[in-house]
């Protein structure tokens, strides 16, 4: 499960994804669906309840032993919840390694990447080490920095905050791009790369680093398609159809 922020921002790379594990596990199965956390997060629990009951009636009927989940907000709300079995993208990705031809491919890169952890699975240690070991495998160089891992920030979106007050989010992601000790920033979360991006920084989502070009100092970064609502929809409907032929 991609989740909604990655489904909404990089159709061809949760395709990538979704074919890279189906070399481990053949039977992959695939959820597009919404974990109903913008609900719980804007107070209305009723609603949020009816939302996480027809994701676990699905992941029941589909008959899942365990749903490999991208999206942090996801984890931590399938965690509360304990419906059923979950794991992390991330941690996975570490267990299995990453394809061949991605090991080292940005050895040479002059980038040195501060990591946005995310903050709904800032006590989850595992997952902090499985990204860094990632980046590690591909080449990259990390900083280590005071405000990360357990001590890490809000990105600015938070309790919905980029969709009920704007002008607070960008204050905020603004800030946390300040925080950083390097002008490039590596998150592991949609919702993330558009704050870093929208606070001024130089930011991309670590299946960019993945399954992108090496990123370099004179590497530039596009908008991004959660600050564009209508691509972001298109983007959606297209996560559809590939999850569709998955």
């Amino acid at each position: 499960m991609a989740g909604c922020a990655l489904s909404s921002s990089n159709p061809q790379q949760v395709g990538e994804i979704i074919a890279y594990l189906k070399r481990y596990y053949p039977e992959l199965a695939v959820i597009q669906g919404c974990c109903g956390k913008p609900t719980r997060m804007i107070g209305d629990e009723k609603l949020f309840q009816v939302r996480f009951q027809t994701l676990t009636d699905q992941v029941n009927q589909a008959g899942i032993d365990e749903l490999i989940v991208a999206c942090q907000g996801c984890i931590k709300t399938m965690t509360l919840q304990n419906q059923f079995p979950t794991s992390s993208l991330w941690v996975k990705l570490a267990e299995i390694g990453l394809p061949q031809e991605m090991i080292g491919k940005a050895s040479q890169s002059d980038v040195l990447f501060s990591v946005q952890d995310s903050c709904p699975t800032k006590e989850i240690t595992e997952i902090h080490q499985a990204v860094r070991f990632l980046l590690e495998q591909l080449g990259y160089q990390v900083a280590t920095n005071r405000l990360s891992g357990k001590n890490t920030l809000c990105c600015g979106m938070g309790g919905m905050c980029g969709v009920s007050n704007p002008p607070l989010a960008k204050e905020f992601a603004t800030k946390r791009v300040n925080d950083f000790k390097t002008p490039h920033i590596v998150t592991y979360c949609s919702s993330c790369t558009a704050a870093m991006l929208m606070g001024g920084g130089k930011a991309w989502h670590l299946l960019d680093l993945m399954f992108g070009p090496v990123i370099n100092q004179q590497a530039t970064c596009a908008s991004h398609p959660l600050n564009q609502p209508v691509l972001a929809w298109k983007n959606r409907y297209q996560t559809k159809k590939i999850v569709n032929n998955a």
